[in-house]
């Protein structure tokens, strides 16, 4: 399995639209990734860090999984571009992401 993680620094000044994230982005990702092998997408909201008090380091963290390296690929290949042209519109600070393959142990 296939992890495509996408999370949004919460720095100081950046802003984050919760509701357009959920309502907008999430929609268009799920329009875009499901027929191209997504097989679940999970969200964090960050609601702090340690030590207890301490502010989250990112305002979202995103999930996506896929079945393979290649489902991953053929998928991003196809709608990167348009999934990166909609952050603006929901993030003041641009994603950190990261590709892993599930251990499962």
């Amino acid at each position: 399995m296939i992890r495509l993680s996408v999370m949004y620094p919460a720095t100081p000044g950046s802003t984050f639209d919760w509701e357009y994230y959920l309502r907008g982005h999430v929609s268009l990702a799920h329009r875009l990734l499901d027929p191209r092998g997504l097989v679940k997408l999970e969200i964090d909201r960050g609601l702090g860090s340690f030590p207890p008090g301490t502010p989250a380091p990112y305002h979202a963290v995103a999930h996506l999984f896929f079945r393979d390296l290649a489902v991953f690929r053929n998928a991003m290949a196809e709608t990167a571009a348009d999934l990166i042209t909609d952050v603006p519109n929901y993030a003041s600070v641009p994603a950190v992401v990261q590709v892993s393959e599930v251990v499962e142990l």
